[in-house]
């Protein structure tokens, strides 16, 4: 497995796939949700995660081992919010469910660990590529996202998260890992540092205050989201969501969905067909609108230094 340049606020932050007995769920978890007589295998979803398909009565569950440098309110932040879409009427996204005891999630050996119902395919990750249909469902979901979660404010606390910081509030810290990168790959480096200063100035220049909040996925791209031909039957990874700006989910969108920043076999329009289908049912500002080309900007740069 490839190392993963290391973020320098997290420097002792140690990706757990690499360690031994990583795929081995400790006998307290087990305890904890039931599972003592369950069936239980470590599943290749391409997650940063750590994921076991449990099979116990008949019914099948997904428990995730988290691999972020989190904390617990991290974990409690994202159960709130796919409880508040449930209560929305949204099924699409996963279901948690809570241990004997009531808990939505597990802190066991400074790990978090959660289970949901299981909405995965037998066929394994799948590898879908983004077309234009796909393109709008997926634009019209991520507008219902925003709109059920416009005002919702989870009771839990997000901790600090130097790796999935948003640099649109603070472009200081983006521009700092950056310029380790940049450091780091010497000469290579010289126009990632010369394009994240230019991208950190842009940043700058824009009024936050202007951009309205919203709940956002913070993750949403195509190997998130399960389809059944052109249409969602799942979204996934919610573990990095936070309030911010719309335009930090639109931004990674619009160049994730397209052959620029994600698949170089997607439709070539993919990425304008999102944007478009969602201004649609959720109508950007013209502040926003103004504002998005710098954020999709940093974005593409965002995506080199925090997945290099």
């Amino acid at each position: 497995m490839a190392k993963r340049f290391p973020d320098p606020d997290l420097p002792e932050h140690v990706d757990i796939r690499t360690l031994e007995n990583a795929r081995v769920v400790p006998d307290e978890v087990i305890d904890s949700y039931g599972l003592n007589n369950a069936v239980i295998s470590a599943i290749d979803t391409g997650s940063y995660n750590i994921h076991f398909k449990i099979e116990s009565e008949g019914k099948r569950f997904d428990l995730r081992k988290s691999n972020r440098p989190s904390q617990i309110g991290n974990h409690d932040y994202e159960s709130e919010i796919l409880n508040h879409l449930r209560s929305q009427g949204f099924t699409l996204a996963p279901e948690v469910v809570p241990s004997v005891s009531g808990d939505f999630n597990l802190w066991v050996d400074d790990t978090g660990w959660t289970l949901f119902k299981w909405m995965g395919s037998d066929s394994g990750p799948q590898r879908e590529l983004a077309n234009r249909s796909r393109a709008l469902a997926a634009a019209k979901t991520l507008a219902d996202i925003h709109r059920m979660c416009k005002d919702f404010h989870p009771a839990a606390q997000r901790a600090k998260w130097p790796i999935f910081t948003v640099p649109t509030v603070n472009p200081a810290t983006w521009l700092k890992r950056a310029e380790s990168l940049a450091d780091e790959l010497k000469e290579e480096g010289e126009d990632l540092r010369r394009m994240s200063r230019q991208s950190a100035g842009e940043l700058e220049q824009i009024d936050f205050d202007k951009l309205p909040e919203y709940m956002c996925h913070a993750d949403y791209r195509m190997r998130n989201l399960q389809f059944e031909g052109d249409e969602i039957t799942g979204v996934f990874d919610f573990d990095t969501s936070i309030r911010t700006t719309r335009l930090f989910d639109l931004a990674g969108a619009v160049t994730r969905f397209s052959p620029l920043g994600g698949d170089p076999l997607a439709d070539v329009e993919a990425g304008s067909t999102f944007l478009e289908k969602y201004h649609e049912q959720l109508p950007l500002s013209s502040y926003e609108i103004d504002a998005l080309p710098a954020l999709i900007r940093w974005r593409l740069l965002r995506e080199v230094v925090v997945y290099y």
